[in-house]
């Protein structure tokens, strides 16, 4: 990139990624972490970078905090310390500050007690005489301002003062003036000099604040840009701050308003001089030390950083490198008090990320309402009246039978939605179709039940786990998948491990195509499941969340919910592009190979396998089946694997909608099959399996081309097959004679028994007897092993396991190489999905149904990242992620 200056009048260029950065302190803005000391962040560019950015950026940022509309209050409260605006040093610096976090604060008013009487001491002048007569006059000037702050003693001074201009009251006015005037500033003294701001008297060496108030008053020996008096102020500010955001009651309305943080923005710390510079030293020298939970300061720097500020040390190739290594200083505890976060030389060229911090959602810090004043009120008589409910005698309670918990809900669809823990409620619908899940909830409500009183840690399965009436009838995946999980449950439960967590199981479920997941603006009254998980975080120990099972927009939005609030999200089942992409959410990661992956591969087989071309003719002509109205996984998918075959064969398309009332089978089923037979092609199914039984069925009706010549099949390939056709395959053959199946799956058995797979079918029949396991119950095995795995390792360091230490021991430490049963997983910061994951193409051969693994790609139970697929001599290259299919 040129390294020439770029034009005065010009907008800066804004690096690539920046929009990330920008949202994460946004996030610590609005919600503040626990960290006790908070660094402060000097933003600069790579050489050959356009250095303005950074002052710029902390200028725009400054209306980012403003609420607007005229409303002179802030989101945040902030402050902006401007070299060109300012002059006076750190003093004016600090002034500045103080006053607009004053006039900027969302609610209420902000009391800086210590910092006004610590800058009060700057204007006193010391008396003279002996040490009293000395400190007097510095009394005097405090209570004077101790008047101006607190109404109530102002109140008490008026009244001796009026009382004493009438002769009448004029014996009264002793009196008075010695009750309200005389004794409070007796006590204001004696507080000053035995126990108020004792840390000032550390800090001067002296005996107590009055003592030390002596050397830095107007004619004291410290001057006033002195660093114990930079000091001094600053830290008077940040205990002031400290209490605004903790020192609240339960019944104060304003409490549920304090969590945000205050904010210093500094455009530019290049002046040596400078206010900017002043104040940012003074706070680096004075953080080490001393906590500064509740401030956050922003600094930009254009020339060369200042000594004491320590590079972030973030990954600048990747585009969550820098946020994520952000979010992680930001929310614990930092040695380092001032961090160089240094942006990459290369700008945002298309303008991606200029127009998602302009036109993306600000601070969303909670704001005033006009019935805030009830809070204080209604909670006083709601906790009477519910004492009195529950200490009343029985005979007066209403009747005894107990609603169902508002935790699970009965839709319009006829569903149950919501979380349970197996007792509380029932997610089943009633009948036959809902004994599965019914089975489940009840194995679920035993494995908790065993779990001794004491700690324990509880994941969340989420996922659609009912179908709405008269739509299809293969079981939802997530069904086997949550089998899974509870296999893994009661292994680790019932095991001896030297740092074990019990792990404690809820089940989520949002309902057909996840209609229910997360709140939707179109029907806001609508049951949000995300909602109902993130209100029993701090009740149930929620750790994470597992499952999801679907690629939709809608479950997207319920994974965005779940980040907001804090709570790792490991999903399996999941393929589509958008989970995993750029703008997806920081706490997501899956175990599931995604899109960019599967496509490639599909294409490389039905281009090169000896089976497909035996059943084909030529170069196979692909019969592309998928759903439009599916963007999130259908139609990403067939974009991905038309990319990849579009220069090798011919290719139609048909268009299936999951969804009734759209595309039926039975108008599909007599084109799928004329095309097929017309190009002597194959089947290439990338809509839900869910609805896959119903196509089949519809083609076996068809007749015509759909039933070929004796002796010959249809060969269908497709993303997955229904559970019941990898169980049962045998059957499956039988059902469809005219049809060769092709299915993708993450795992296959092999005779080694060292493979973590047989172990897992072991585990799944000590639980489930009878039920067979497949590559979708090793899935849920294996994310509930993840997190248990996580949460033992954090352990040692602290009993409290918190769902964000899960996130950042991902991160910053990861899970790699864990020999899970849906092959070998890789998940950390660089890898929201694990990489080369391995990936099966099975056949069910026709007439009798044996099944056969044909393509092995990926890092195989082995640990040998496979390089070729295929029987000898006919062997080929497995694809990589985004590269399609190799070349010859």
């Amino acid at each position: 990139m040129p390294n020439s200056p770029a034009p005065a009048d010009s907008t800066p260029a804004y690096p690539r990624w920046s929009d990330r950065l920008i949202r994460q302190i946004d996030t610590f803005a609005a919600r503040r972490s626990g960290a006790e000391r908070v660094p402060a962040l000097v933003l600069g560019r790579q050489n050959g970078g356009d250095p303005r950015w950074a002052a710029f950026v902390i200028r725009e940022y400054e209306h980012r905090l403003t609420r607007g509309h005229g409303n002179a209050h802030g989101q945040v409260p902030h402050a902006v310390v401007d070299d060109a605006e300012l002059t006076g040093g750190f003093l004016a610096a600090v002034d500045r500050v103080a006053l607009r976090f004053q006039l900027t604060m969302p609610s209420g008013r902000l009391r800086l007690r210590d910092f006004h009487t610590c800058r009060a001491v700057l204007e006193s002048e010391r008396g003279t005489g002996d040490l009293q007569s000395q400190q007097q006059p510095i009394v005097d000037s405090l209570y004077a301002e101790l008047l101006k702050r607190r109404r109530t003693l102002r109140a008490g001074a008026y009244t001796a003062d009026f009382l004493g201009q009438h002769v009448l009251t004029g014996w009264l006015q002793g009196l008075v003036a010695a009750m309200v005037v005389g004794v409070p500033k007796l006590c204001y003294r004696w507080f000053l000099r035995h126990w108020g701001l004792r840390w000032v008297a550390d800090e001067c060496h002296a005996a107590n604040f009055l003592d030390a108030a002596l050397s830095f008053c107007r004619d004291g020996e410290l001057d006033r840009e002195d660093a114990r008096v930079r000091r001094i102020l600053l830290r008077a500010l940040l205990t002031d701050l400290r209490t605004a955001t903790r020192g609240r009651t339960r019944l104060s309305h304003l409490w549920a308003r304090r969590r945000w943080s205050f904010v210093v923005l500094i455009p530019e710390i290049d002046g040596a001089d400078g206010p900017g510079r002043a104040f940012l030293g003074t706070l680096a020298e004075l953080v080490g030390d001393h906590p500064s939970r509740p401030l956050l300061v922003l600094a930009g720097c254009a020339g060369p950083p200042p000594d004491y500020a320590v590079p972030l040390d973030a990954d600048l190739d990747r585009p969550n490198g820098i946020a994520d290594k952000v979010f992680a200083v930001l929310s614990q505890d930092s040695p380092e008090p001032v961090r160089l976060v240094t942006l990459p030389a290369d700008d945002d060229t298309e303008g991606t990320a200029k127009n998602k911090i302009e036109k993306g959602t600000g601070i969303m810090a909670r704001k005033d309402h006009p019935l805030d004043w009830v809070r204080p009120s209604v909670l006083p008589v709601l906790a009477l009246a519910t004492a009195t409910f529950y200490l009343a005698p029985v005979s007066l309670w209403p009747g005894t039978a107990r609603p169902a918990p508002p935790s699970c809900v009965t839709v319009r669809t006829g569903e149950r939605v919501g979380v349970s823990d197996g007792e509380q409620c029932d997610l089943a619908v009633p009948g036959g179709p809902g004994k599965e899940l019914r089975d489940l909830e009840r194995q679920v409500a035993e494995e908790n039940a065993r779990i001794p009183d004491g700690r324990y840690r509880t994941l969340v399965f989420l996922a659609p786990l009912s179908l709405q009436k008269g739509v299809y009838d293969d079981p939802p995946l997530g069904l086997q998948i949550l089998r899974g999980a509870i296999a893994q449950q009661h292994k680790l439960n019932a095991g001896v491990r030297q740092n074990k967590m019990p792990i404690r199981l809820l089940i989520a479920n949002t309902g057909q195509y996840f209609q229910y997941g997360a709140h939707n603006d179109a029907t806001p009254k609508d049951p949000d499941v995300a909602h109902m998980i993130i209100s029993r975080q701090r009740e149930d120990h929620i750790a994470a969340v597992i499952g999801i099972t679907q690629s939709r927009r809608e479950s997207l939005k319920a994974v965005q919910e779940l980040d907001q609030a804090g709570i790792p999200v490991i999903a399996n089942g999941v393929s589509g592009s958008t989970m995993v992409g750029p703008d997806s959410p920081q706490r997501y990661f899956q175990i599931s190979a995604p899109n960019t992956r599967l496509g490639p591969i599909f294409a490389d087989f039905i281009r090169r396998s000896p089976e497909i071309h035996r059943l084909t003719s030529g170069r196979p002509h692909a019969v592309v089946v998928y759903d439009p109205t599916d963007t999130s996984f259908s139609t990403d998918l067939r974009n991905v694997f038309l990319r990849a075959y579009r220069s090798y064969g011919g290719i139609d398309e048909v268009t299936y909608s999951e969804k009734p009332g759209a595309t039926t089978p039975d108008s599909i089923a007599t084109d799928v099959c004329n095309k097929v037979s017309a190009t002597h092609g194959i089947v290439v199914y990338l809509a839900r399996s869910g609805v896959l039984p119903s196509l089949l069925n519809a083609m076996q009706s068809a007749g015509g081309q759909c039933q070929p010549p004796e002796g010959t099949t249809i060969p269908l390939i497709a993303e997955s097959a229904p559970i019941d056709f990898q169980l049962h395959p045998a059957r499956t053959a039988g059902a469809y004679p005219y049809m060769t199946l092709f299915y993708e799956t993450t795992n296959a058995p092999t005779s080694d028994p060292r493979d973590p797979y047989a172990q897992f079918t072991q585990d799944f029949a000590a639980v489930f007897g009878h039920l067979s396991a497949d590559a979708d119950a090793a899935g849920g095995f294996d994310t509930v092993g993840i997190v248990s795995k996580v949460i033992e390792n954090l352990l040692p360091a602290s009993q409290d396991v918190q769902p964000n230490d899960i996130y950042l021991w991902l991160t910053a430490h990861g899970v790699s190489q864990y020999p899970g049963a849906s092959g070998v997983l890789q998940l950390d910061a660089k890898n929201k999905y694990p990489p080369d994951k391995a990936v099966y193409i099975r056949e069910i051969t026709q007439p009798g149904g044996a099944t056969s693994t044909l393509l092995s790609c990926g890092i195989l139970p082995d640990r040998q990242n496979r390089a070729k697929w295929g029987t000898p001599p006919d062997t080929f290259p497995c694809p990589r992620e985004g590269t399609g299919s190799p070349s010859d």
